[in-house]
């Protein structure tokens, strides 16, 4: 069937979606609602955005010349993220397993950053390819973090596939596109309580002096 050309697509774990039906039509999320704001006062990560996806905010995507491609309120986002976490507990996921994350600046990354931590997993974000030493250099690097990081599983976006899955496999680590991985149906699962003192996120230093370093990110350092 040949698609509207008028009507914009988008990819949702696995799934086509009509997002606007004309030219123009996809609007930002709003600034503000009736939601009242809260600053620093949320035990974890996931409770903040419990509390965010009640309301009609959300994050907004826009390619190099600024033109919005993706509005994604915090209610759509809280429900990718918590598909994600049951897929990685259906998955064998334990909280405290590392799953590392190709920091692509996109919905899916933060569906899945988000996914990890509902699943009480440790989310651990890499750093996308640079013009700096070409593909063998990314290969070589993005290796290299895996082993010092040694989480369960690598997810990156398809059009990475080629090195993300060459520096996995040279790691011994299991790879997946996370459009593949979201695909995989959602079961039922009872996610864990999670606390403030619970790491939050592993994050690699910039490796600016010296080669990147893991540094640990409890909830309660990052809200508080």
């Amino acid at each position: 069937m040949i698609e509207d050309p008028a009507i914009v697509l988008d990819y949702e774990g696995g799934e086509k979606l009509r997002r606007s039906a004309a030219p123009g039509g996809l609007k930002p999320t709003p600034t503000d609602d009736d939601l009242p704001r809260r600053f620093a006062d949320f035990a974890t990560m996931t409770a903040a955005l419990d509390y965010a996806a009640q309301g009609v905010r959300g994050l907004n995507f826009h390619d190099a010349r600024g033109t919005l491609v993706r509005a994604y309120p915090y209610s759509e986002l809280r429900k990718d993220a918590l598909d994600a976490a049951r897929r990685l507990i259906d998955r064998g996921f334990q909280p405290g397993d590392r799953i590392t994350l190709v920091a692509e600046t996109a919905p899916q990354f933060i569906a899945l950053f988000f996914g990890a931590l509902y699943a009480g997993a440790w989310p651990v974000p890499l750093p996308l390819p640079t013009s700096f030493g070409g593909r063998e250099a990314y290969i070589e690097q993005l290796a290299t973090q895996l082993r010092s990081a040694e989480p369960k599983l690598l997810l990156y976006p398809a059009e990475l596939a080629g090195m993300a899955s060459e520096a996995a496999e040279a790691a011994g680590v299991e790879s997946q596109d996370w459009e593949s991985f979201g695909a995989n149906g959602v079961k039922a699962g009872t996610l864990p309580r999670l606390q403030p003192d619970d790491v939050a996120y592993l994050q690699y230093s910039s490796g600016s002096t010296r080669f990147p370093h893991g540094v640990i990110v409890t909830h309660r350092a990052l809200l508080y």
